[in-house]
């Protein structure tokens, strides 16, 4: 008989890597029967058909219902026909909470979950104190987790009483460097679309305009060496509540025109080969796709030494100290001096590495072999 896989999420993901998708190939291909559920949002039927097995979507049917751990497990046990689950694996913790229900029931066997952000457990925020509570009391009945980086492994265990190493592990993300790479606008397309000139040295970087992602680090780190980079320039793509903050950070430090805040991008990932190198500042980073989307992209990469950064890319000479802006700005001078070949070949390693670590097969495989593991005991 084939494995029975649930898979619950928080939200429909809108754009961008969609890893419910790739979770469920991973496992189909492995022959199990999945369930995907989404206590949020509406999928496109286009979307739907990616997605191997069953899809179910609660936005649809009254969701505030579904806000109620006992309804929305209620609500599982429906889905699945009141069949045993082999495998459950949860994003985010209210699902995790009602497939618990589920498990102390007897109805799921072997639970998950799959942590994405830091400090998710935080103690310090009462809502993370909350999350950790749940997590040390549900590895006693089995429950594990599974980091997207062995970095949120670390954080984890040192936030959550009583997981030990064997019941957490690191699965990282991954991207789909195939199709990437026929997505990318030419550098000629992507350069006339973000306004740049064909002679400008850029420094690119995509993320949300949050603290953590630490754009002001980039920004002073570059104001502090750009006199010595004559035709440089600095262009962030992303949106968020820091953006007006950073205009200002620009325009106080004389930077008007050569640091470029672009704002949202669909698909931002098509346009990395405008850039001649990546920079991602963040002061804590849980992996960082966007690391292995630039490296496909080949361009060489600089990133602070902030967690899932650390284990993308080699030590040196990619990674600097996290918030050191002096080292920041002293690696920003050196990449734009560096011979054009030096950069090519910075581009080609990091190329290799990821088709070698981080493409999308080694990554479904890896939750496809989840299904090959023994049940946990119970304490």
């Amino acid at each position: 008989m084939a494995s029975r896989v649930l898979q619950v999420s928080r939200a429909v993901i809108d754009g961008g890597f969609d890893y419910h998708a790739d979770i469920a190939q991973g496992l189909a291909a492995r022959g199990a029967e999945v369930l995907s559920v989404f206590q949020r949002g509406i999928m496109p039927a286009e979307r739907v058909q990616v997605f191997p097995g069953r899809v179910l979507c609660l936005d649809a049917r009254r969701r505030r219902r579904y806000k109620q751990v006992a309804l929305f497990a209620l609500r599982l046990w429906q889905a699945t026909g009141g069949a045993v689950m082999d495998l459950a694996l949860c994003h985010h913790l209210t699902p995790a909470r009602a497939v618990d229900l589920l498990v102390r029931a007897g109805r799921v066997r072997r639970p998950h979950l799959i942590v994405h952000d830091y400090d998710y457990f935080s103690p310090e925020d009462p809502e993370g104190g909350r999350r950790g509570r749940f997590l040390s009391s549900a590895v006693r009945r089995g429950w594990r987790v599974i980091g997207v980086s062995q970095a949120i492994c670390d954080n984890v265990r040192e936030q959550v009483p009583g997981v030990a190493a064997d019941a957490c592990r690191a699965i990282h993300n991954a991207i789909d460097v195939d199709a990437l790479e026929r997505s990318l606008l030419s550098r000629e397309a992507a350069r006339a679309a973000l306004g740049l000139g064909p002679g400008d040295f850029v420094f690119g970087t995509i993320g949300r305009l949050v603290p953590f992602k630490a754009h002001d680090d980039l920004i002073q780190a570059y104001s502090d060496v750009c006199q010595q980079m004559p035709g440089s320039r600095v262009m962030i793509i992303g949106r968020g509540p820091l953006q007006e903050p950073l205009e200002q950070q620009v325009q106080a430090l004389g930077l008007g025109g050569r640091v470029l805040i672009h704002g949202f991008l669909d698909q931002a990932a098509r346009y990395l080969p405008a850039f001649d190198a990546f920079v991602l500042p963040s002061r804590h980073e849980p992996f960082g796709l966007v690391l292995p989307e630039a490296m496909t992209a080949r361009l060489p990469v600089i990133a602070s030494d902030s967690g899932g950064p650390r284990e993308i890319l080699p030590p040196e000479p990619s990674l600097v100290p996290t918030g050191d802006r002096q080292a920041l700005a002293s690696r920003l001078l050196q990449l734009y001096q560096a011979p054009a070949e030096e950069r090519a070949r910075l581009a080609a390693a990091g190329y290799r590495r990821v088709r070698e670590a981080f493409h999308i097969e080694a990554y479904r495989a890896a939750y496809g072999a989840l299904l090959d593991a023994p049940s946990a005991s119970r304490s």
